[in-house]
């Protein structure tokens, strides 16, 4: 059932008619780069991290001071950034996840059943698809997206959304990335191992400056976003890790707020794209203030086309109001969250307000879908009906 009300609210953003987050700007690309298992502190500022703490200084990437971590350990994070939820997972495993394949809603799924795309791309992964489990320094725990992948569920990602890193495009290349992609460094290169050691920050530094920094400079002038964030701290500065937001658009500097957490990121990515709310990012907000508003938000088309319906919830009776710029002629339906249409007709409209009331007495209390389609006019709404 979950699956079909999210297929029919793809349609509706396929319609065009999802604008309510004008405010975000809307990237060709967006990259994320996981890292690993330190604070704040003790990357950005410290010796230790010249290249990420040079990244925070320049004017096109946001240095975010007040990035948490949602838990403890490692993979719980992951999975929370990707779907908004842990699924069940509290502590590191190898391999998918006993009770996987996930049936639930997540980033991977959502981009592409909305006509996106979207793949995660992990270093040192022996193969396509790969789900066996950690192999050499790659950890099948930092790939949260194989345990959709692993059989057929409403909420699948194919095989071909899982690839090695080697399969990453060059810097010749990097209009071919996917709308959203993660980028997961092996265990050695994300500043996992050696353990607590200095080293681990150093070596992840320099793997950033050679694999990502050209990323980032591209990114800049090519309306692409690169998001670098830890999955958690060291576990002794409350959870607080660093997160540069950097590329095109972006208004650089040095932010104390928004305080968020990896709840806030996979908000903010869903609606850039008008996408369906992953558990607790229904709850979560949007990552502003740091987006330069003159060049990054993408203007909506001026149109005098328009639909309002009011009340919600509805209960009784639906009222419209379409506005359109000519006459024209519309069909008019609604259907549950089945896909069954429960209520059709057409009308005529005149070049101006028309005002149209639909009798939904008898109606089952739910989730509705109200399709318009006219000429001039395609438009999908989604309703509450308590009755």
């Amino acid at each position: 059932m979950r699956k079909i009300t999210l297929f029919l609210f793809a349609l509706c953003l396929l319609a065009g008619v999802n604008s309510l987050y004008a405010q975000l700007p809307k990237y060709d690309h967006v990259i994320i780069v996981m890292e690993e298992n330190y604070s704040y502190v003790q990357i950005i500022g410290t010796t230790n991290a010249p290249v990420l703490t040079a990244l925070s200084k320049t004017k096109y990437t946001a240095n975010f001071t007040n990035s948490y971590g949602n838990s403890h350990p490692s993979e719980p994070n992951y999975l929370e950034l990707f779907s908004g939820s842990n699924q069940g997972v509290t502590t590191d495993i190898v391999g998918p996840a006993s009770n996987a394949p996930f049936n639930d809603c997540n980033m991977g799924s959502s981009l592409i059943a909305a006509g996106y795309s979207f793949i995660g791309y992990a270093e040192s992964q022996p193969s396509v698809g790969w789900t066996k489990g950690t192999s050499g320094n790659y950890y099948t725990k930092h790939c949260p997206w194989i345990n959709w992948m692993v059989g057929a569920t409403s909420d699948s990602i194919p095989i071909n959304s899982d690839l090695p890193y080697s399969s990453f495009p060059d810097s010749l290349h990097y209009s071919n990335l996917p709308t959203v992609s993660w980028v997961i460094p092996n265990i050695v290169d994300d500043m996992h191992n050696p353990t607590g050691s200095s080293t681990a920050i150093q070596n992840g530094d320099a793997w950033f400056k050679k694999n990502i920094m050209p990323l980032v400079r591209w990114a800049v002038t090519h309306n692409t976003l690169v998001i670098t964030t830890w999955d958690e701290d060291d576990n002794l500065h409350s959870n607080n890790i660093a997160t540069l937001f950097s590329g095109s658009n972006i208004n650089g500097g040095t932010y104390s707020t928004p305080t968020f957490t990896h709840y806030d990121v996979l908000r903010t990515i869903e609606d850039m794209y008008g996408l369906p709310y992953c558990g607790s990012s229904s709850t979560a907000a949007d990552i502003t203030g740091m987006w330069n508003i003159t060049t990054s938000i993408i203007p909506e088309t001026i149109v005098s086309n328009s639909v309002a319906i009011w009340p919600v919830p509805a209960k009784g009776q639906l009222n419209m109001k379409i506005t359109t710029n000519a006459a024209d002629k519309a069909h008019i339906s609604i259907s549950d969250i089945t896909g069954r249409v429960v209520k059709q007709e057409n009308t005529d409209l005149k070049s101006g307000d028309n005002s149209i009331d639909l009798n939904i007495e008898g109606f089952a209390n739910g989730i509705y879908f109200v399709n318009i389609n006219g000429t001039a006019l395609n438009v999908c709404r989604k309703v509450v009906v308590q009755n």
